[in-house]
C-alpha cells in the first residue's frame, strides 16, 4: 500500500470522503509515520547491518561515545574488526572494574545509552579507542524518510504484508482527536487493541534497562 491508499483507505473507513475532511491528508500521514515507527519498536521489524549511514562508526583517538542514526532504537551486534564487541552497562562496569571510563585500547565492550529528550541514541565504547578504526553494528531502526502526503506513491519501509495492520493505528490516534465530530473512545481502544495483537505492546524502557543491567558479568579488569 502506497500512502494514497492508506488515505482513500482510511477516508472509507471513517465516512470522511466529503469536503471539507475532519482529518486532513497531512493529518492521516503522521499518524501512519507514527505507525510504523511503532510497529517498528514493538516487533523489530527493520534489522540493517548494510545501510553506512547507519551501521558504519568511524571511531576517533580518545572518543569513548559516538551519537547514532536517529531512526536506531537498539543494536543488535557490534563488530571491530571482525570481533563481536560484549554490550555491557554503567552498572555492571562499576561493579566489575573500577577506573574502567579511563581505560584505552582496543574496545571490548560497548554500553548502548537509548534516545532521551532531543538527543538521539548513542553508544559507548569500553575502552577509549586510541586510533582510527571502523566499527560495524546490526541495528534494529525505525524508518529513514518520513512518509510525506505530498508524496502519494511513497510505501511504508516494512514489508507489504504488515501494512494492512497499520491502518489500526492510524483508527486508533483518528478517534483520539479531540472534537465532537472525531472523538470516540471506545473506537480508539478497540482499534488500539487490534494494532496490539498484530505487532505487540511497546516496550518498556525501564524494563529494558534492567534487564541490561542484570546480564551476567563479561567484563574483567585483566585485560
Amino acid at each position: 500500500m502506497n500512502v494514497a491508499d492508506f488515505i482513500s483507505e482510511f477516508r472509507a473507513t471513517v465516512a470522511d470522503v466529503q469536503m471539507p475532511h475532519f482529518w486532513s491528508s497531512e493529518l492521516v500521514v503522521r499518524y501512519l509515520n507514527e505507525a510504523v515507527q511503532e510497529a517498528c519498536e514493538r516487533a523489530k521489524l527493520i534489522e540493517d547491518r548494510l545501510t553506512p549511514v547507519v551501521c558504519t562508526v568511524t571511531l576517533e583517538p580518545n572518543v569513548s561515545t559516538y551519537q547514532l542514526h536517529a531512526s536506531v532504537f537498539e543494536i543488535k551486534r557490534a563488530t571491530l574488526r571482525g570481533r563481536p564487541l560484549d554490550e555491557t552497562s554503567v552498572e555492571e562496569m562499576d561493579g566489575d572494574c573500577l577506573g574502567w571510563e579511563s581505560l584505552k585500547g582496543l574496545p571490548r565492550c560497548f554500553i548502548f545509552e537509548p534516545a532521551a529528550g532531543v538527543r538521539t541514541a548513542s553508544l559507548r565504547l569500553v575502552r577509549i579507542p586510541t586510533q582510527t578504526d571502523t566499527l560495524a553494528l546490526t541495528v534494529y531502526r525505525g524508518a529513514l524518510k518520513p512518509l510525506s502526503a505530498d508524496i502519494d506513491t511513497g510505501k511504508p519501509e516494512i514489508p507489504e504484508r504488515f501494512h494492512e495492520r497499520l491502518m489500526d493505528w492510524v483508527l486508533h490516534r483518528a478517534y483520539l482527536k479531540q472534537d465532537a465530530d472525531t472523538f470516540d473512545p471506545n473506537k480508539a481502544a478497540v482499534s488500539l487493541a487490534l494494532f496490539v495483537q498484530a505487532f505487540g505492546e511497546r516496550p518498556d524502557a525501564n524494563v529494558q534497562r534492567k534487564q541490561r543491567d542484570r546480564r551476567p558479568p563479561v567484563v574483567r579488569c585483566s585485560w
